[in-house]
């Protein structure tokens, strides 16, 4: 089962909140999700989560996780990300609960990617993992230019970078 984009997004956040990532800006997260998704491709055949990266200038980006997130700037995210959903079973059309979506925490799959990358990655800089993502090889690198369009799950499975798991 894929969780959404921002369900791991809050997977890293709470480890960051527990001391486990330093300095997680709105930049390192999306370097961070980039990895976890390349390796859970690799190696399980199938998304860790439901969300495509973008090409944009500065390396691979969920455009949802970046809106989510943009208030931080170049700052440390201080909080989890929400949404919306509908309230079930109400009888007013407009009733709508903020939810916080997370993973299972008891999914150890899941949540060894998550440590993995963190332990690889989570001592670097967003700026760090940026210029990674733009060696030659990678994933961003050999989808095209820095337009918006997609990085293929393909290009991701079989094209990560130094340090790939």
């Amino acid at each position: 089962m894929a969780y959404s984009a921002l369900a791991v997004a809050n997977a890293f956040i709470a480890r960051a909140k527990e001391g486990k990532i330093p300095d997680l800006t709105p930049m390192k997260l999306q370097k961070l999700l980039f990895y976890v998704q390349s390796w859970y491709l690799r190696q399980r055949g199938t998304p860790l989560f439901d969300d495509n990266f973008a090409r944009w200038t500065h390396g691979p980006v969920i455009p949802s996780i970046y809106h989510e997130f943009k208030g931080y700037g170049s700052g440390v995210i201080q909080a989890q990300g929400s949404t919306v959903v509908p309230r079930p079973n109400s009888t007013n059309p407009f009733a709508c609960d903020v939810v916080i979506p997370e993973i299972n925490w008891n999914d150890q799959d899941a949540i060894g990617f998550i440590d993995e990358a963190i332990r690889v990655y989570g001592q670097m800089s967003g700026w760090q993992l940026s210029q990674m993502t733009h060696q030659a090889g990678t994933a961003w690198e050999t989808s095209g230019a820095p337009d918006g369009g997609p990085i293929p799950l393909q290009a991701m499975a079989q094209n990560i970078h130094p340090g790939e798991r």
